[in-house]
């Protein structure tokens, strides 16, 4: 049994994830499919487009077979924490085969090259990278700078651009873990990542997001570069509607203003003062463009102060990330949607006894058997109550306790 996994965002699902699915089945043969998804609040830090069950449905009926959302203390989260939840996961199942992915340059050597030279600690190497930290500059340009002091520009070339970023973490991570899982991956094509606009039928989810944010037909004006079942999934909700950042304005005001910097301090991704730099720029701007614009300085990049923001909202502390960090037994896999072929994995996993972690189909029953992860779920479930609010949806109807999985016919 091969069983292909995918660690997705799908915001919104379109027709380069269509692509990936397709030819990432053709190249590893395998029977099954299984995607990592991220919930409501996304890597760079931002609110999904579409809430993570309508994703969850629209990405099984585009093809894939089974949904698993990634905790949002992974999801919402750098590159290397992200890469982590999802792969502890992936291999948590026991029963993947292969991992794909997209990339810039789509040169699998290089990238397990960089993700070698990063996975083993050279003490020269984090000794460069730390020098220039130290400079004042981001840690994403430091790293690069140090991996081209270190190891040349041709390996520093994998982590200059987002899509590599990410597959030298998966990759580095299947290192750590020695995991048994078979890289894959794909060149991206058409537009770039943040391309805003696009010709054909292949677009980047940026421009995506942006288009139906700001044009009035909505959905409607993305046609050409999304399936029609993804189309026709989105209108047939008729309460749904894209939320972006500015709805949060309010509600991280609030936060923020009703914060002290003590408080703040204890905050994940907040470091080196930024506490004092976000109440003084709170109460200068006027929408959340605003005040990431005025917070953002040359150590601080826009993706790194809205993950702040969000962490802030969530109150994911330091000592929290410490603590699902440390603990071993806090991963789990929490199915979102699914068709006859994910309900097959689940029977699979369970037949063979392969999973080294809970499989979570309803959390009001099955949590309570798991209490190592309640501390890590809760924040999920907080993260649908918070975004619901900023979409003025009725929290219980929407909540995590009350919404149930999907399941394709």
């Amino acid at each position: 049994m091969k069983i292909l996994g995918i660690i997705a965002e799908y915001n919104p699902f379109h027709n380069g994830h269509a692509y990936h699915l397709k030819e990432s089945l053709e190249r590893s043969s395998a029977d099954y499919s299984i995607a990592i998804m991220s919930g409501n609040f996304l890597q760079r830090g931002e609110p999904a487009l579409y809430d993570k069950w309508t994703r969850a449905e629209i990405a099984v009926r585009n093809g894939i077979d089974l949904v698993i959302e990634l905790p949002f203390a992974y999801a919402c989260n750098n590159a290397d924490y992200f890469a982590r939840g999802a792969l502890d996961i992936l291999n948590g199942l026991g029963c993947v085969t292969h991992l794909s992915f997209g990339s810039e340059n789509g040169n699998l050597p290089l990238l397990i090259k960089a993700a070698t030279m990063l996975a083993t600690e050279n003490p020269e190497l984090s000794r460069l990278i730390k020098a220039e930290t130290a400079k004042g500059i981001s840690f994403p340009k430091a790293r690069y700078e140090a991996l081209r002091i270190f190891g040349g520009d041709e390996t520093a070339s994998a982590i200059r651009e987002p899509n590599n970023i990410l597959a030298v973490e998966y990759l580095k991570h299947c290192i750590l873990t020695e995991s048994e899982i078979e890289p894959i991956t794909f060149r991206r094509f058409g537009s770039g990542y943040d391309q805003k606009n696009w010709t054909g039928s292949i677009a980047s989810a940026t421009a995506i997001r942006q288009k139906i944010l700001v044009d009035k037909k909505g959905i409607e004006s993305v046609s050409e570069v999304i399936s029609k079942i993804t189309l026709d999934t989105i209108k047939a909700k008729p309460q749904l509607r894209p939320i972006g950042f500015e709805d949060f304005y309010d509600i991280l005001l609030y936060k923020i203003l009703t914060s002290s910097a003590l408080e703040m301090g204890e905050i994940f991704s907040i470091a080196e003062g930024l506490e004092n730099r976000l109440i003084a720029c709170a109460r200068k701007s006027d929408s959340t463009a605003s005040l990431i614009r005025t917070i953002k300085s040359k150590r601080y990049t826009e993706t790194r102060i809205q993950r702040v923001l969000i962490h802030l909202l969530m109150h994911l502390t330091k000592e929290k990330m410490k603590q699902f960090s440390t603990n071993q037994n806090s991963c789990y896999a929490r199915v979102l949607a699914l068709n006859h072929n994910g309900a097959e994995i689940i029977a699979h996993i369970k037949r063979e006894a392969c999973a080294k972690i809970p499989i979570i189909t309803n959390i009001n029953r099955e949590i309570l058997r798991y209490p190592e992860i309640s501390d890590l779920i809760a924040l999920d479930i907080m993260a649908s109550d918070v975004y619901n609010i900023a979409r003025k949806s009725n929290i219980y109807n929407n909540s995590d306790h009350t919404v149930k999985l999907y399941f394709k016919e």
